[in-house]
């Protein structure tokens, strides 16, 4: 069974604009292998995300993040 990590990623300053980004967050984000729970809020700036870290590391959530035009502050 996966051990299950809670983590939260505050985004830079309304870089998350609307539903539509959040959609597209969470979906590239639940691709990465050991992602098992992603919730993006637009009002907040926050992606929380629920990991299996030993498949996947907080620091390739950022950086995928990061790809996208999501810098984490």
């Amino acid at each position: 069974m996966a051990n299950l990590e809670q983590a939260e990623v505050q985004v830079r300053d309304h870089m998350i604009h609307c539903a539509g980004c959040e959609g597209r967050i969470e979906s590239a984000l639940k691709k990465l292998p050991g992602v098992l729970t992603v919730k993006a809020d637009h009002r907040t700036q926050k992606v929380q995300v629920g990991l299996d870290p030993a498949k996947v590391s907080l620091q390739a959530v950022q950086d995928k993040l990061a790809a996208m035009g999501y810098e984490a502050s």
